[in-house]
């Protein structure tokens, strides 16, 4: 079986880069749970990072917004401001959007560059946290729907799995807003074998106090047919896990880590029976 590529792109609360290596680490260790004879070689990481590219404009427009030091719920109101902020910042034709965009091509082609992927074949899992499961779907649409010479595994082409947390997505799926943002995608990669193909899902995780987070299924037929569940966990910590401010909470916690791992040793576990 050949090795995975699994690559990680963050959200709102997560503008640091190196922010998923303890992610990392916690898949790595279920996965090797999960089954005799895994390796930690099994699995090739590679983390995405835009937060650089709004991090001094968003926070340039709280201090502005509150110069008289008064605004109360400032974790909460961060979380709200930002994504609103980042609704107007990440919209087609924005420079702040062909950014993000080119951050993610480019980040896609330096993991293809990896000595241990291969272009053609090398299974892709993509891991998006918050605003990242936006950019990501409409991403991985945009590259389906494209003519693009790039290699397989740039082009989606190879993708296998893809796993969406703490995400707003389906606040653009408001039927009136006609976003190009708020359109679902086929995650299955067109150059899949066929039983690599069977398995590729597209599962979205979320906790029902993150006000940020959204089921997908139920937003349209494309979504119903494109996600393949939506599961409800409850992360953060004692302090966190009952409020909005668990938005922040999956990187950490095994009721997320832990699914993602047993999907992970799925996907690369033999299948004799499809064969």
């Amino acid at each position: 079986m050949k090795r995975l590529a699994i690559a990680v792109i963050h959200g709102l609360g997560s503008e640091e880069e190196f922010y998923s290596v303890e992610l990392k680490h916690r898949i790595t260790e279920e996965y090797l749970k999960g089954a005799e004879g895994r390796l930690e070689d099994d699995l090739l990481f590679h983390e995405i990072y835009w937060g650089d590219l709004v991090k001094e404009e968003l926070e340039s427009f709280r201090a502005k917004a509150n110069y008289k030091g008064d605004l109360a719920y400032q974790n909460l109101r961060q979380i709200m401001t930002d994504t609103q902020a980042l609704s107007l910042l990440y919209t087609p034709g924005t420079e702040t959007y062909e950014a993000i965009n080119n951050r993610i091509k480019d980040g896609l082609r330096k993991f293809a560059s990896h000595r241990r992927v291969d272009t053609e074949s090398t299974p892709l899992v993509i891991l998006a946290h918050s605003y990242g499961g936006v950019m990501m779907t409409h991403y991985i649409r945009m590259m389906k729907e494209s003519n693009s010479e790039l290699n397989n595994f740039e082009t989606m082409k190879t993708l296998a799995g893809y796993i969406t947390f703490g995400n707003p997505l389906g606040v653009y799926a408001i039927n009136g807003a006609n976003s190009e943002l708020g359109l679902s995608c086929d995650i299955v990669g067109e150059a899949l074998p066929e039983d690599m193909a069977k398995r590729a899902k597209w599962y979205n995780f979320y906790d029902k106090d993150d006000i940020v987070a959204y089921p997908l299924k139920g937003l349209s037929d494309d979504f119903n047919a494109h996600v393949d569940g939506d599961f409800e966990i409850n992360v953060g910590s004692a302090a966190t896990s009952w409020n909005p401010a668990c938005h922040t909470g999956y990187w950490e916690d095994v009721d997320f880590y832990k699914p993602v791992a047993e999907f992970i040793g799925e996907l690369r576990a033999p299948h004799a029976f499809w064969q």
